[in-house]
């Protein structure tokens, strides 16, 4: 009888030990998933990061422009090419030095550490109200596959007109 006893014995242990193995890899690939899932939120986080940098900065730039400055002039579009209302970023992806701003015309061509984003911006005039300037800025991301990038991020200012020249 202990002969026949120890048999069974021995053999659920070699089924627990499947059942354990088989719990550890179901385990292992959930956490495998989510790790390739944080990896891809990362640099989604870190491309918009950088979009709201440079939406930030352009509106910080013409801010700092006289009321009367013809860079205020009304015009641009956030779809078309307007040669005067956008421009192309490229952003060291390493430490995020600006390594060339305020490029006009095509695009230049990134390097393999170089994020590019174009910025193009409308500055409309007596919007939303009389004696108000509006300023939408919108950042699109140019390098990079379509999940990285995510969204293009866009801003808008409202900014008051010169007293007595008006806009």
């Amino acid at each position: 009888m202990s002969i026949r006893k120890k048999r069974t014995q021995t053999g659920f242990a070699l089924i627990e030990v499947i059942l354990a193995i088989g719990i550890l890899a179901v385990g292992l690939l959930g956490l495998a998933a989510l790790m390739a899932q944080l990896t891809g939120n990362t640099t989604q986080s870190r491309y918009l990061g950088t979009e709201v940098m440079l939406a930030s900065e352009k509106l910080e730039d013409l801010n700092q422009l006289s009321t009367n400055d013809a860079s205020l002039a009304p015009g641009g579009s956030l779809t078309a090419d307007n040669a005067t209302y956008f421009d192309f970023v490229q952003v060291s992806s390493d430490n995020g030095i600006v390594k060339d701003q305020a490029i006009t015309g095509a695009p230049p061509a990134p390097t393999t550490d170089m994020l590019v984003f174009e910025r193009r911006w409308v500055i409309e005039s007596d919007t939303p109200t009389p004696r108000v300037r509006r300023i939408t800025v919108i950042v699109i991301p140019q390098t990079g596959t379509a999940v990285e990038r995510g969204a293009t991020f866009q801003t808008t200012m409202v900014r008051p007109c010169d007293p007595v020249n008006g806009c």
